[in-house]
C-alpha cells in the first residue's frame, strides 16, 4: 500500500486524503428515517456546501463561521477559508451518544451505522465520478473544536491543508463529527444547490440502529 505524506501532514492512500489513518472503523449518523431507508436500498446521498451551513438557521446544524478557519498566536489571527467550494457528509464518531445525535434536529428520529466508512467514501467519490463532476481526491478527518484557539508558531504552521474545513467552535464538541469532504475544481457549482448522489445499495455498508 503506497503511502504519500504531503507538506502539511496529510497522508494520501488509496487515492483519498486523510488528517489520520487508519479511520474509525465505524461512523454514525442521525437523520430522518425516509432517508436513512433510501440511502441503505439505493445509496442516496446528499452533500451540501459550507456555505449552505454557514447559512441554515439551525443552532445545532448551522454555522456561521462554519469552513472559515482561525487559530491566534500571541493575539494574533490568522485566518483561512477555501478558494475552491466544499461540499460534505457529516457523520460522527461511534462513541457519540444517540441522544445528543438525534437533538441535532427535531425531524431526526432514526440513527445509522456506516460499517466501512472507507468503502462509504470510496463509493461517493465514484458516484461523482459517473456524473461528470470535477473533484480532489476525498479528503476526510475528525473536526477540531478548535476555532480561535491561542496556540503557538510551530502550531499554526504544522496545520493540516484545508484545516479550515476540518475546525470547528468549542460550543459543537459534542457533536463529535466526523467529516467526508469533498473539493470542487470546476468553480462552477452554485453555493446553495447540493449535490444529489445515488452510490448504488448499501446494505453492506450502512445499518438501521435506532428508530
Amino acid at each position: 500500500m503506497e503511502i504519500i505524506i504531503t507538506l502539511s501532514g496529510t497522508k494520501i492512500i488509496e487515492g483519498i486524503e486523510f488528517n489520520a489513518f487508519p479511520p474509525p472503523s465505524t461512523l454514525i449518523k442521525a437523520m430522518e428515517k425516509q432517508w436513512a431507508e433510501k440511502l441503505i436500498e439505493n445509496g442516496t446521498v446528499r452533500l451540501n456546501s459550507l456555505e449552505f451551513y454557514q447559512n441554515l438557521e439551525n443552532d445545532e446544524l448551522g454555522d456561521s463561521t462554519e469552513g472559515l478557519g482561525e487559530l491566534k498566536s500571541k493575539g494574533h489571527p490568522y485566518n483561512v477559508s477555501s478558494v475552491n467550494k466544499i461540499f460534505v457528509w457529516c457523520g460522527a464518531l461511534p462513541d457519540t451518544s444517540f441522544p445528543t445525535l438525534l437533538s441535532l434536529d427535531t425531524k431526526y428520529d432514526t440513527v445509522i451505522r456506516v460499517v466501512n466508512p472507507l468503502e462509504f467514501t470510496k463509493r461517493i467519490e465514484l458516484a461523482l465520478i459517473d456524473k461528470d463532476y470535477s473533484f480532489a481526491h476525498p479528503h476526510i478527518g475528525s473536526i477540531n473544536y478548535s476555532r480561535s484557539d491561542e496556540v503557538d508558531m510551530k502550531s499554526v504552521q504544522s496545520q493540516f491543508f484545508h484545516w479550515n474545513v476540518f475546525q470547528k467552535r468549542k460550543k459543537y464538541t459534542h457533536q463529535n463529527e466526523y467529516r467526508l469532504a469533498f473539493t470542487d475544481t470546476s468553480f462552477t457549482l452554485e453555493n446553495d444547490e447540493p449535490i444529489d448522489l445515488e452510490i448504488g445499495s448499501c446494505l453492506d455498508l450502512v445499518q438501521l440502529i435506532k428508530t
